[in-house]
Parts: C-alpha cells; structure tokens; sequence
C-alpha cells in the first residue's frame, strides 16, 4: 500500500498506508520542524509555518530514499488541506519521528 505524510492542524503530522498513525508535534515560534526518516533511506523536516503562509506545512526533503515519489506542494490553504503531502510507493516498513534534534557540527 502506497503512503502518505501530511500535517493536520497546526499540531499533527499524519501518515497514512503502510505506514500507519500520527505523531503530535505542536511547534513554538522557535522550532526546527520536526525530522522524519524512512526506512527506506528518505529524511523531510515537516515544519508548520511556511514562509510567506504560516497557517500551511511545509515537508521540506533532506534526502530521497528509494520508495520516495513526490511532494506535491501546497501554496494556499484550501477545503482539500493545508500541508504538502509526501507520496511513497508501496513496501515502507517504519518511520521515526524526532521531535526534539541537533545537528553535530
């Protein structure tokens, strides 16, 4: 089964096929976003805020894993949504959630 990502509210981060559930991640005006990864290699932040339209979510990807297929971006808030979503083919086996990262430098 195909999966989808996407945010809900200004506090969700859904996933939907495969990979099944949501993770709460309510973000203050000073956050990272939050950093997902795939089991099949793919890393997004989704962050709630985007530039220039902060009542949208933005899935930024870091690195395309092997099931990735597409962000399809969203620019204006809608009935249909208000998040870009993350399309992955069929065969995802997990994916994590870090709410709170650092980057080592």
């Amino acid at each position: 089964m195909a999966t989808k990502v996407y945010g809900e509210s200004d506090d969700l981060i859904e996933f939907e096929g495969d990979v099944c559930g949501e993770v709460g991640n309510y973000q203050g005006d000073d956050n990272e976003g939050c950093l997902l990864m795939f089991s099949d290699g793919t890393v997004i932040v989704a962050k709630y805020g985007k530039p220039g339209d902060g009542g949208l979510w933005g899935m930024t990807t870091l690195k395309k894993g092997t099931l990735y297929i597409r962000t399809e971006e969203c620019t204006e808030e809608t009935d249909a949504g208000h998040s870009d979503i993350v399309h992955f083919a069929d065969g995802l086996k997990w994916a994590y959630a870090a709410k709170d990262w650092e980057r080592v430098k």
